[in-house]
Order: C-alpha cells, then sequence, then structure tokens
C-alpha cells in the first residue's frame, strides 16, 4: 500500500464514519421528535450527501489493498459503491437545494414528485441507492477474510446483510427500525477500514502473505508475488 493509498483512504475512512455518525445522531432525535419536521430533513440529509463521496473513495482505496487474485471482490465493491453515489446524491442535493427552502415557506402538495415522505418517487430512488451500499460492502468483504483484517471483513459483511431490511423497510416501515442496525454495523466497517489504512504498507503485506500463504504463493518485501519454495 503506498502513502497515496493510505492518506486517502484514511482520510476517507474517518470521514465516512464522522459523516455516518452526524446522521445517526439528527436521526435518533428526529424519530424522537426532538427536531420538528421538516427542520429534520436538513441535519439528515447534509451529513449524508458527504457521506457518498468519502465512502466511494474508501472503497476504491480498500481495492488497492486487496491481493491481485482478490480484486474482483473489491472491484464489484467500487462499482456498486459508484451507484450508491450517484443514486444518494441526487436526492439529497435535489431535497437541499430545491424543496426543503420550499417547504420550509409553507407545506408542498401531497402528489409533489420531489416530496421526500414514505413510497415516493425520491424515497425509492434513496432505497435503492442503500441497496447498492449494501452490495458494495457485502463483496468487498471477500476480499478481507484473513485473520488480520477479520473484522474488516465481518464490519463489511454484516452491513451488506442488511439489504434485504432496508428493502423491506421501504414497502413496511416496521422493518426500519432493524434496519436501524446500520448504524452499528456501517461503522464498524469504516473503523477498521481506518485501522488498516493506519497501519499502511505493513498490515497491507500482511494481508497478501497470509492469503499467500493459503494459496502456495511468496510475495517479495515490496509486495510482488512469487512462487513459495518447497
Amino acid at each position: 500500500m503506498n502513502n497515496t493509498v493510505k492518506t486517502i483512504g484514511l482520510w476517507a475512512a474517518i470521514l465516512s464514519l464522522l459523516f455516518a455518525i452526524g446522521y445517526c445522531i439528527p436521526q435518533i432525535l428526529s424519530t424522537a421528535k426532538v427536531i420538528p419536521h421538516p427542520q429534520d430533513l436538513f441535519w439528515l440529509f447534509l451529513p449524508s450527501l458527504f457521506l457518498a463521496p468519502t465512502f466511494l473513495l474508501t472503497m476504491v482505496c480498500l481495492h488497492y489493498c486487496a491481493p491481485d487474485e482478490l480484486k474482483i471482490w473489491t472491484a464489484i465493491g467500487w462499482s456498486f459503491a459508484i451507484l450508491y453515489a450517484m443514486a444518494v446524491s441526487s436526492v439529497y442535493f435535489t431535497q437541499l437545494s430545491v424543496v426543503l427552502p420550499a417547504e420550509l415557506k409553507g407545506p408542498l402538495a401531497e402528489k409533489q414528485v420531489l416530496i421526500f415522505e414514505s413510497k415516493t418517487y425520491l424515497m425509492a430512488v434513496d432505497c435503492l441507492g442503500y441497496f447498492f451500499m449494501s452490495f458494495s460492502t457485502f463483496f468487498a468483504a471477500f476480499a478481507f477474510k484473513t485473520r488480520e483484517t477479520r473484522w474488516l471483513y465481518r464490519g463489511l459483511l454484516w452491513n451488506g446483510s442488511l439489504m434485504p431490511l432496508l428493502v423491506l423497510a421501504f414497502f413496511y416501515p416496521a422493518f426500519f427500525y432493524l434496519g436501524a442496525l446500520w448504524m452499528i454495523t456501517f461503522p464498524l466497517a469504516m473503523i477498521n477500514a481506518a485501522i488498516l489504512f493506519y497501519k499502511g504498507r505493513e498490515d497491507g503485506l500482511n494481508i497478501k502473505l497470509e492469503y499467500g500463504a493459503k494459496k502456495g504463493v511468496a510475495f517479495s518485501l515490496t509486495g510482488t508475488p512469487r512462487p513459495a519454495k518447497d
């Protein structure tokens, strides 16, 4: 792992964690009716908008940490991360720049196509975005199924496994509370991604060494694969 990947990945993972926390706190306060509507939407959408690009950068940097033989999993991961970022960014930017300013001036018509409420068009797009995020972390997890990165593997996999709940929550709001496990699984994944980037080249090499040992492949000190000696 070179210094550029380590630095970008570390800050992307940290910012993803902070933006996720920045979403979780207002979500809890909004559910408890502490923050009035529609003001609560501003505090929900703003950190979520910034989470999209930082999560994408995190997944791209994780791709460069994976052993070459397993990069297919991280490539699938950041491909779905692109779809996630595109979907949710369009929703949150539209809400922050167009819908919320209008809504603060007075109630919008219930049939307004851009309104963000249960089973509306933009809610469906948002749900689709997090469907893609779940796919992203689920597939990327399989590139880090080693002893050195077991908690990163678990965080990514557990977050991806929430995908059915997030989809069901769109049609049946009761599943929203189960989907709230995202507040645990996503930070867990980002914390362990940050740890991987912080430890840098040494742990990146350890991933390859452990994976190579299972496949009968040794690695030089530069991380270049070569046939293992008998």
